[in-house]
């Protein structure tokens, strides 16, 4: 008798099966059995028990480490825990989060939790191995449940995934291609409107539109606050036993001085990048460049002097130097990024290696060179078949260095060609990637990407409000949004901003977020006044909920006159003018700001 977490949690619905007619029953058990217990089995094997940044050298249990993290709406903060009573209030989510925030192993906790609790099946999609894929969602995720096997019966798969068993986690919508998106999300749309009664959660980093999302209501990761910070590192020393590193990494934290850092150390990576470099780097570095830089050292030099005493080190077999090894990593980081890949099998590992090799001559040993990132430095990770980096900032970095290393000949070709492309390429998402290249090279990242990009998404001189208007809306989109009761009566709404691409350029401008939600409190005043006069106006107001994404007056003769009005009458197009004057001021302090650093190089040039 199979007593596996897979065969209890499919056990859960068996009377259901048994109670369908004869005719179909051995068809049920047939996908089942056939598929479901054994994918249950196969993905709680692999996230009960994990490697992470701090333990790389063998698996802990995914509970000694996992500290929860929580996730808000504009309502409220809830911690999830009590999915019974989170599914029951929301059934379609979108958890939106930055590089390094938690959501990976929010997802996986919610994986094993449903899978414990026997309450849904859980299924985990990555939604990137949908870009080359052909299939529709709804026959990948059937080729998951039946693995690949040919089911006996379309219609009996339809029915399994209409009887609403199931949570789907659709993992990474920021890593879908741009010239993917439109055709992916309709078919996620199209997936969810047809099998409405499971119950469904996208993660997103911000900027890629997840929140655009219909059904879905959009939840944010909340930031460490100091309190979990400490809770945080006490949990992941636990294993050590270690209270005297406890309290000294504390103490560091605490200091007054370090303050202004401490917003690094709100994102549950950078902390367990502080916690395992500690030893070797104490104190806390003022780019968040330097916390990466910290990490490869710390691996490459001191690998194992965190979890084993006196220090000795894995055997390195490609008799590759640091800084040899760092080049590959480099170079290998930056073809892969502006490749769109974060997850590589052995061949494309291999011929991208092969590349590097022709192009610097470094001697690359295939097998010698893998050996020594995934297991003498740690800094790939195997994951079955596919290698990763421990988090796709770490691949950013490596990126970002190498364009640093370069001529400033090569620079200006990478920043307007290279980077234009993978702009337009990318559907959000890369905040991260931005801010490590402004830190690191940061007169000619703003002189030939942002600055450019900046002028070519918000071109000036334009004196037409409406033509503005179409374009911040165009690329700052917002939704309308209602509060229904039990009676689904309109009681309530409120207007987001959607946050897609666009807003990555902002990434160094607290004023234009300031703006931004004041803009959106200014619109919400409002637009509850509007609902308070036309909540009874069902037929009219529907037209709102059907077009939440890129509203715009570019063709007002299609539009509902209601919504025409809405915006005409209550000023929106002056407010949206004003916040395109804004962003033209953001730009013009950019240029200021390159104008005097490249004062002050050039006189210290002079001096020296």
């Amino acid at each position: 008798m199979d007593f596996s977490v897979g065969a209890k949690l499919i056990g859960t619905f068996k009377d259901q099966i048994l109670n369908l007619g004869n005719n179909i029953k051995d068809e049920y058990l047939f996908i089942y059995k056939n598929g479901l217990i054994d994918y249950i089995n196969n993905f709680y094997e692999k996230y009960s028990s994990i490697k992470t940044f701090i333990y790389r050298d063998e698996k802990v249990n995914f509970y000694d480490i996992y500290y929860p993290i929580k996730i808000r709406n504009k309502k409220k903060s809830i911690e999830i825990n009590d999915f019974n009573e989170i599914f029951e209030n929301y059934q379609y989510l979108t958890i939106i989060g930055n590089a390094g925030s938690g959501k990976s192993m929010l997802t996986k906790h919610i994986f094993l939790s449903s899978a414990e609790n026997c309450k849904r099946i859980p299924i985990i999609i990555e939604l990137r191995n949908l870009n080359n894929c052909k299939e529709t969602i709804e026959e990948y995720i059937t080729r998951i449940i039946t693995q690949n096997k040919i089911s006996p019966n379309y219609k009996i798969t339809e029915r399994i995934l209409k009887e609403g068993n199931f949570i789907f986690l659709l993992d990474g919508y920021d890593e879908i291609y741009s010239e993917n998106k439109n055709k992916i999300t309709t078919d996620i749309e199209n997936f969810v409107d047809r099998y409405y009664k499971n119950v469904f959660i996208v993660t997103s980093r911000p900027g890629a539109n997840a929140e655009s999302l219909t059904r879905f209501d959009n939840f944010e990761v909340q930031s460490l606050r100091r309190r979990d910070m400490h809770k945080f590192i006490k949990m992941q020393l636990s294993l050590q036993e270690n209270d005297k590193l406890e309290r000294k990494i504390m103490y560091e934290i605490n200091k007054h001085e370090n303050d202004g850092y401490r917003e690094y150390l709100s994102s549950p990576l950078l902390l367990s990048m502080f916690i395992f470099t500690f030893n070797n780097y104490p104190e806390l570095p003022k780019q968040k460049s330097k916390f990466y830089w910290n990490v490869f050292d710390t691996l490459c030099s001191r690998h194992d002097s965190f979890t084993k005493a006196g220090g000795w080190q894995h055997e390195r077999k490609s008799g590759l130097k640091n800084d040899e090894l760092e080049t590959i990593l480099k170079w290998f980081s930056y073809v892969s990024l502006f490749d769109g890949k974060y997850n590589f099998d052995k061949e494309y590992l291999s011929a991208s290696l092969i590349k590097i090799d022709n192009k610097l001559g470094i001697h690359i040993d295939f097998d010698n060179v893998l050996y020594d990132l995934t297991t003498s430095i740690s800094i790939l990770i195997q994951d079955g078949i596919e290698y990763t980096f421990p988090h796709k900032s770490l691949q950013e970095y490596f990126a970002a260095s190498l364009i640093i290393s370069l001529n400033n000949d090569q620079k200006i070709k990478i920043y307007t060609e290279r980077f234009s492309k993978f702009f337009d390429f990318s559907s959000g998402g890369n905040e991260n990637f931005y801010k490590l290249c402004y830190e690191l090279d940061k007169i000619n990242f703003l002189k030939f990407f942002l600055i450019p990009q900046l002028k070519l998404a918000f071109p000036k001189n334009i004196n037409d409000k409406i033509e503005i208007f179409n374009i911040i809306c165009d690329k700052i989109c917002f939704n309308f949004i209602f509060t229904r009761n039990e009676n689904q009566k309109i009681v309530s709404g409120l207007i987001q901003f959607l946050y897609t691409k666009y807003n990555d350029l902002f990434f160094n401008s607290s004023e234009i977020d300031k703006i931004m939600l004041e803009y959106c409190d200014i619109l919400q005043e409002k637009f509850i006044k509007f609902l308070e006069i036309n909540s009874d106006k069902e037929k009219q107001l529907k037209y709102f909920e059907k077009h939440t994404f890129n509203v715009k007056l570019e063709d007002i003769n299609h539009m509902d006159y209601h919504l025409v009005d809405f915006i005409k009458i209550n000023g929106i197009i002056d407010d949206v003018y004003n916040l395109y004057n804004n962003i033209w001021n953001y730009i013009d302090k950019l240029e200021l700001e390159i104008e005097k650093d490249e004062k002050g190089i050039s006189e210290l040039l002079d001096i020296l």
